[in-house]
């Protein structure tokens, strides 16, 4: 069984699965919206932690486009 410790080690992997299954060039995801993915996973994240996760996804290869929506920021 795994426990919410667990759970933060995998936050990146995630983070990862979220991007990956709910975008696309037509579908983006709001911060809120990633806070709350992760959440469901046990996943407990500050906006920070996330953005450095995401920079870290592009280091990796990831094609992760960030665009201001309206007043709010997605991805």
């Amino acid at each position: 069984m795994k426990t919410a410790g667990n759970n933060q080690k995998l936050k990146i992997l995630y983070l990862m699965k979220i991007l990956l299954e709910k975008t696309d060039e037509t579908h983006s995801i709001t911060m809120t919206e990633i806070l709350e993915s992760l959440e469901a996973y046990g996943v407990s994240a500050e906006r920070k932690s996330v953005y450095s996760d995401i920079e870290n996804l592009r280091l990796y290869g990831l094609d992760i486009i960030g665009e201001k929506e309206d007043k709010a920021f997605s991805y």
